[in-house]
Formats: C-alpha cells, sequence, structure tokens
C-alpha cells in the first residue's frame, strides 16, 4: 500500500529527523575553502490555536544537555497537546544580484563562507544568520538539532569550489523575532512542509515544469565567454546545456520579509552562463535548485518517518531528475543517466537507509556517503563514454555499409556498360 508523505503529520517528520541525526553522524569533506548554512524550522499552528507548549518548562535545560536528553525533551514537546496539528515551515531567503556573485538571485538558506575567526562551521551558520537576518539562533528560543552531511559546489564539474556544511535549528517559539535583513539579502520567506512533500508523492520527469539552463561551454571555459573564439562556439553547439531540476515553493507575503527593492535586469554575467534570461522566483513562488536543492534533499532523506517502498515508486528523491543534457543531441545519455538514477540512487541507496563504514587514518567514519552532484558526474562520464563508443561503432557500421552498396552500384553500372 503506497503512503502519502503529505498525510503524515508533520511533528513526525521532525521527531524522524531529530532521532537519524542522533544516530547517524554526518560524514564531513576535508576542504579548505568551507561556508556554512543554517536551516531553520519553525511549528505553525492554526491560527485559532492560542496554545503553544513551552520548551523550557518540560526540563529541557540542563548542564550538561546530552544527545539523549535532547531526544526526551524534544518529544515531549513535539508530543504537547495541540501539536499534531503543527505545520513544519522551512526559512528560505532569495540573496540580493551583484555582479560577478555566482548565487546572485538565488534561493536558499543564510550562511556563507567561514572566516579564520570562526570557531567552527556550526559558529560559522550562526555568525551569518545573525548578520543577514538578524536572527540569534544562540538564543534560547531556538534548539540546536543537528548536522547534515557537507555538500560540495563544484566548479568545472569536477573540481570542488566549496564545502557547505548545513546545520539544523527549531524555532520553540509561536513567534519568530523581528528579522532585519542586510543589503546581501533581498527577502525571506517561510515555506510550508507541504509544498516541499509534493515532490514525493508527485515525482518530477525529466524536461517537465520549470529548468535552468545552463551553458556547458560557460562553465568548461569561463574565461572565453567574451571573447567567444570560433572553436569555442564548436564546443557549445555540440554539446549544447545542462537543465537543471527546479523545485517551485510557494509562498505568501503574510509568511515574508522583503529588503529594498532589487534590479528586475539580470547582470550580463547571467546572460552568458545560463544562456537566456533566469528568473530565480515569482510573486508566490520560489524556485530551488542546485546545490540548495541538494542540502534539502538530504533533509527530506533524514525525515521521512515511513520506509522508502511505501511511498510512490516512482520516487527516487526531491532533486530529480538529474541534470539533463539537450535532448535533441544527447538523448542516448540522458536514458542511460536516468536509468542509473533510478537504480542506484533510490532512497533505499541513501541515508539513513543504507549507511556505509568507511575506515580513515584508523578511525571508522559512518554514513560517508557520496553526494548527488559527485554521483551525477560519475554516471554521466561512464554515460558519454558509453553513447560516443555506441555512435563511433554506429557510424563504422554505417559507413561499411554505405562503402558496399556504393561498390555493387558501381559494378551493376559498370557491368551493364552504363
Amino acid at each position: 500500500m503506497t503512503t502519502r508523505a503529505q498525510d503524515i503529520p508533520h511533528v513526525e517528520y521532525i521527531a524522524q529527523l531529530l532521532r537519524h541525526m542522533v544516530s547517524v553522524p554526518a560524514s564531513r569533506a576535508e576542504w579548505p575553502k568551507r561556508g556554512s548554512v543554517a536551516i531553520i524550522v519553525r511549528l505553525a499552528l492554526p491560527d485559532n490555536e492560542q496554545y503553544f507548549p513551552s520548551y523550557d518548562i518540560l526540563g529541557a535545560k540542563q548542564k550538561s544537555q546530552t544527545p539523549a536528553t535532547l531526544v526526551q525533551a524534544l518529544h515531549r514537546f513535539l508530543n504537547a497537546d495541540g501539536m499534531e496539528k503543527a505545520r513544519v515551515q522551512i526559512l528560505f531567503i532569495q540573496r540580493a544580484r551583484y555582479p560577478g556573485d555566482p548565487w546572485s538571485g538565488h534561493i536558499g538558506f543564510p550562511g556563507g563562507k567561514r572566516e579564520p575567526a570562526d570557531a567552527s562551521d556550526r559558529a560559522t551558520a550562526e555568525r551569518e544568520t545573525m548578520e543577514e537576518l538578524g536572527l540569534d539562533l544562540r538564543a534560547s528560543g531556538y534548539v540546536y538539532l543537528g548536522q547534515l552531511d557537507d555538500t560540495c559546489a563544484y566548479a568545472l564539474f569536477t573540481r570542488v569550489m566549496l564545502v557547505i556544511s548545513p546545520h539544523v535549528y527549531l524555532q520553540l517559539t509561536k513567534q519568530t523575532p523581528p528579522m532585519t535583513l542586510s543589503a546581501e539579502i533581498a527577502s525571506a520567506h517561510w515555506v510550508d512542509f507541504g509544498h516541499i512533500l509534493r515532490a514525493v508523492d508527485q515525482p518530477a520527469k525529466p524536461f517537465t515544469g520549470i529548468n535552468i539552463p545552463v551553458d556547458i561551454a560557460s562553465r568548461v571555459f569561463p574565461a572565453c565567454c567574451s571573447s567567444e573564439p570560433l572553436w569555442y562556439r564548436g564546443f557549445r553547439m555540440l554539446f549544447g546545456r545542462f537543465h537543471y531540476t527546479v523545485l517551485p515553493l510557494g509562498y505568501t507575503k503574510d509568511n515574508s520579509v522583503f529588503g529594498a527593492p532589487q534590479l528586475e535586469n539580470i547582470v550580463i554575467e547571467e546572460h552568458r552562463r545560463y544562456s537566456s534570461v533566469v528568473r530565480f522566483s515569482s510573486d508566490t513562488e520560489l524556485y530551488l535548485w542546485g546545490v540548495s536543492l541538494c542540502i534539502l534533499g538530504n533533509l527530506v532523506d533524514l525525515s521521512l518517518p515511513v520506509p522508502p517502498e511505501t511511498l510512490n515508486p516512482s520516487y527516487t528523491s526531491i532533486a530529480s531528475p538529474w541534470p539533463q543534457m539537450d535532448q535533441c543531441r544527447w538523448g542516448d545519455v540522458n536514458f542511460l543517466v536516468n536509468a542509473a538514477h533510478r537504480v542506484f540512487w533510490n532512497p533505499r541507496w541513501r541515508k539513513p537507509w543504507h549507511v556505509r563504514v568507511q575506515k580513515r587514518r584508523g578511525e571508522k567514519m559512518v554514513g560517508n556517503n557520496i553526494d548527488y552532484f559527485q554521483a551525477h558526474f560519475y554516471v554521466l562520464r561512464a554515460a558519454f563514454v558509453v553513447s560516443c563508443l555506441c555512435k563511433a561503432v554506429a557510424m563504422w557500421i554505417a559507413g561499411k555499409a554505405a562503402m558496399r552498396m556504393g561498390l555493387r552500384a558501381t559494378r551493376w553500372c559498370f557491368g551493364s556498360k552504363c
């Protein structure tokens, strides 16, 4: 029997997320350039519900809080009267537009690069959230749930540009403190978790809905974007573009905070990067994609309270399908990549339902799973090689057949004395 993810009470997702984050440690990618983001979650009760449980009264404040006491305290908080009606909401931001900024105008989570003064990745997430939104995550109104697996932002497909460490916080109060947006943030939005769960019950298919086209040539040879030599244009015509999956997230202005008005035009660097004018939001939806969508996918994986086999059989990840190449040029590559996606990247082979144990420097590392884009480019390279070999063999066979037909025609023509 198939279970609808949207029919499960939202508090069960928070409880399961906490259990999995405590029991399965996050994997860490060692890289000098690091950044952190804060995933801030709150529980919204219906307007007619006046009561909201107090986390402190339940005896959660202790001098030494262990993971076990954290789980017990939060379970009491989530199981309080009336909380079964609560809706989970997640805070997303839209970054301001800046020329030369690779994340200009994108939708994501509050955060930024780690500074030498930051004691840890968690400290970076808390400092950046305070600077960008004016929210103090170290205050008593928030509790730290844990860390998700590090996610890598790639440049030139395989070279790691930045490692992002996501940290999850739960708001313990009914009202969110007033937010003060910095110049780096265009707007902040609370998005209902049900909009995310729709991607679990109704998985997206390739080339359906909204997608972000990224020019492959500009990613591989960014220095040639301005001059565009002849070989660069040939490369772009041959390989075309990547079409990245977009997850639309509905929002309301009542649950949003807007900063200074932003320019509507997109800077020329974005024109070259995306080969077209790309919007990352509308008046009612946010368009989440890329690294932020992968981070959100990891959060959903850990929070699902039911086994994957009970969900929609087509579900693999809310970040599905993988980035697609132009269908007219590389349809066979897309077919191979999507087939591998369904077989090797389904929830049964991902954390927390599948946990790998690796040894590094004599120590056991639990949950050190391969990330989304790294897996994608591994499969893409293999599919691309298979596609090129098959096309080369097909061209060789076609050439041999054409030569035989030409010889037969020549013999017949001269044999007939024409």
